[in-house]
């Protein structure tokens, strides 16, 4: 792993993600009659609303209103895009899959207030595949996480972030190609040193018990830091295996307003490269970019664009597709708010049938069933109950 960086957000997206990844925990005893229980029930839009009337929660605000397709709040809290002006940029997934063939753990962070962050892990799995990858270790999976998504889709009961269709259309990714999941969270969250701890020894145990197997790990923020100093996650790892993961950071990432302030431009995500090497970045192998055409072209791993259809109504809801034969608690394959007043809404699908169901205030209410032909609709798609 090479040493030199750079900074590519602010201190105050940093500081917001470390905050984020340290109170979740904390808050779930406190919250759990509130937001959490109403993600829980798979009722995105109520667990926003719910912290909307929190201001001290603006972090998990945001997070949550990722869920559902909102990341106005998340752009709120980012500082000022910090880009270098002296590289070159490469196309992500083929330099990924370049260092990637003599690795036998590859590790990939996000910012869990980026969706995009989790479309191109649905990309990576797919890279991974073809070289061997057979297993997704996630640090949202619940311990019961594994077992259940052997046999079903991902549901609210598998993981916290897993609420995002963007997360879960990576999980179906790699159940679709046959992975196995590992649960690594540690049984002691509350403090950074027991947590880095406690995912590195659950991570080495199963490299260990699987030998020739290779790994994809998912973490948050800074847990892919292989800086040994600082302490964390991969870098513990690293230490008590031997193995040297390539690590992937997840850097600078569009907001909307921002495309004349980015250096380059691409519907794919980018790798910074200086003096033909990638830069590094807070004791990561590489940083991955995502520019403002990469961010608007995510939601295109969910499926084509389809445009459905639903009565108006006076209030902000939520219009849902799940699979026919989806679970109450499975996660939606697509989900976007639909204003006031309005009738229909852009969502993501790839070809099939699909219950359309719509959240407001009061509840899930089911609309009835679409179907998305292989070559996609011009016309509006209007549930038939």
């Amino acid at each position: 792993m090479t040493s030199a960086g750079v900074s590519f957000a602010s201190r105050r997206v940093a500081a917001a993600v470390l905050a984020c990844l340290a109170i979740l925990p904390v808050q779930a005893g406190i919250a759990e009659a509130g937001w959490q229980r109403l993600v829980g029930q798979n009722r995105p839009l109520a667990a926003v609303r719910e912290l909307e009337r929190s201001p001290e929660l603006a972090q998990l605000h945001a997070q949550v209103s990722v869920f559902i397709g909102d990341e106005a709040p998340s752009c709120g809290l980012s500082g000022r895009l910090v880009l270098p002006d002296d590289v070159e940029y490469r196309d992500a997934l083929p330099v990924i899959a370049e260092l990637a063939r003599d690795r036998r753990v590859v590790m990939l962070n996000e910012s869990h207030f980026r969706g995009v962050h989790r479309a191109f892990l649905a990309r990576v799995v797919a890279l991974l595949d073809g070289l061997g990858f057979d297993a997704l270790a996630a640090e949202t999976f619940t311990p019961a996480a594994p077992e259940r998504l052997r046999a079903s889709a991902p549901g609210t009961d598998t993981g916290f972030y897993l609420a995002d269709p963007l997360f879960a259309a990576a999980v179906r990714e790699a159940r679709a190609l046959g992975w196995e999941f590992v649960h690594y969270e540690a049984d002691t969250t509350h403090d950074r040193e027991s947590r880095e701890a406690g995912q590195a020894h659950r991570l080495a145990e199963w490299l260990a018990a699987h030998p020739g197997r290779r790994l994809l790990v998912h973490a948050g923020g800074s847990h892919v830091s292989e800086a040994a100093e600082a302490g964390w996650m991969a870098a513990r790892l690293a230490a008590a295996t031997g193995l040297d993961p390539l690590t992937v950071r997840q850097a600078a990432t569009a907001c909307p307003g921002q495309a004349g302030a980015w250096p380059v431009e691409a519907d794919e995500a980018l790798v910074p490269f200086r003096e033909g090497r990638p830069l590094a970045v807070a004791g990561t192998d590489l940083a991955v970019v995502h520019p403002p055409a990469a961010v608007e072209a995510a939601r295109q791993v969910l499926g084509a664009p389809v445009v459905v259809c639903a009565p108006a109504v006076a209030q902000d809801s939520l219009l849902r597709a799940f699979g026919e034969a989806d679970a109450p608690l499975a996660i939606a394959h697509d989900q976007r708010l639909l204003a006031a007043g309005a009738d229909r809404v852009r969502l993501h699908l790839r070809p099939g049938r699909y219950r359309i169901e719509r959240e407001d205030a009061d509840g899930r209410h089911p609309l009835g069933r679409v179907e998305v032909a292989d070559e996609g609709d011009a016309a509006c798609l209007r549930p038939v109950p």
